[in-house]
């Protein structure tokens, strides 16, 4: 691993580190400390190198963010392979702490959401993520029949729920056609991406940057960072919107501004269901969890279409 990016010598194995969404490990090396990660991006190569691109357009804008290190032979943009792992990614260390709740960053954020979207303001959105175009009965009808076909715990709900799910999903689906202020982004600023440092807060995980609307991610980053005891805080709120529309980003309200909130719970949703059904991997999941949650997000969903709707009435 430390030959394939130059860092010199390990000093100690690699030591597992978390595995969220992606495995990570630390590795000490004569250069120093690094952060290492696989990304499985077997499947969306292109999609990946075009994040990276993004990646290095923000570094060059003065974003604060973690450095990556190129390696020394690249398979793609700042990712090696590297034999019984697959694509890996180094990114120097940083030596912060995970952001709490009373952390207010609100100023930070809204500054930073402004200027990420000036980057790229001209995002593809024939490129959207899955959450905004998941309006197709015949997907659900597909996986509600092969859950009742596998006596799966989750399928009732889903033939009970259905009609609600497909009309949620219809409304993110027209609100992001209706948005039209696409741009490339980071698509994930969320809490649990920011690291608190000496310096400030910086943002991590960008392998999934791409094409979104910049008023949708914005809506949903206040109100990701701004929620406290499950409602959000109306100071935060207003200085994370000030902070925004003062570095150049356009004020967002309106009945659909919160949408992008529904399509990423059934982005989350319609995940756990192929996996339940054996079509995408369960990655650090536990198959029982997985489908215990599904079933409780599918008969949750009518009373969250309805919070998110009063959570946007309040921005």
């Amino acid at each position: 691993m430390a030959a394939a990016f130059g860092l010199g010598r390990a000093v100690g194995p690699l030591a597992a580190l978390s595995y969220r969404s992606s495995p990570t490990w630390t590795l000490a090396a004569r250069a120093g400390r690094f952060l290492v990660k696989h990304v499985a991006a077997e499947e969306w190569r292109d999609d990946f190198a075009r994040a990276m691109r993004f990646e290095d357009k923000a570094l060059a804008a003065g974003i604060a963010m973690g450095r990556p290190v190129s390696p020394e032979v690249p398979a793609l943009g700042y990712a090696a392979e590297v034999d019984g792992i697959g694509l890996v990614r180094v990114y120097e260390w940083i030596d912060g702490r995970p952001l709490e709740a009373s952390d207010d960053v609100s100023t930070w954020l809204g500054s930073t959401l402004a200027r990420l979207h000036r980057i790229e303001p001209d995002g593809r959105p024939e490129a959207a993520p899955e959450w905004y175009r998941l309006d197709d009965r015949a997907l659900w009808d597909g996986w509600l029949q092969e859950g009742e076909r596998l006596r799966k715990p989750w399928a009732p709900s889903l033939r009970e729920g259905l009609t609600g799910i497909l009309g949620a999903a219809a409304w993110v689906s027209r609100a992001f056609l209706e948005a039209g202020d696409y741009v490339v982004t980071h698509r994930d600023v969320e809490p649990w991406n920011v690291l608190v440092t000496a310096t400030g807060p910086v943002l991590i995980d960008w392998d999934v940057a791409g094409p979104d609307s910049a008023r949708l991610e914005a809506a949903q980053a206040t109100l990701s960072f701004s929620a406290r005891d499950g409602m959000p805080d109306p100071g935060v709120v207003r200085r994370t919107i000030g902070a925004y529309v003062d570095g150049g980003g356009v004020p967002f309200s309106g009945a659909d501004v919160m949408v992008r909130r529904v399509g990423l719970r059934l982005g989350r949703l319609a995940e756990r269901l192929r996996m339940s059904l054996g079509l995408q991997s369960l990655g650090p999941h536990d198959l029982a969890g997985v489908e215990a949650r599904a079933a409780e997000q599918i008969a949750d969903m009518p009373g969250f279409v309805e919070r998110v709707r009063l959570f946007g009435s309040m921005l």
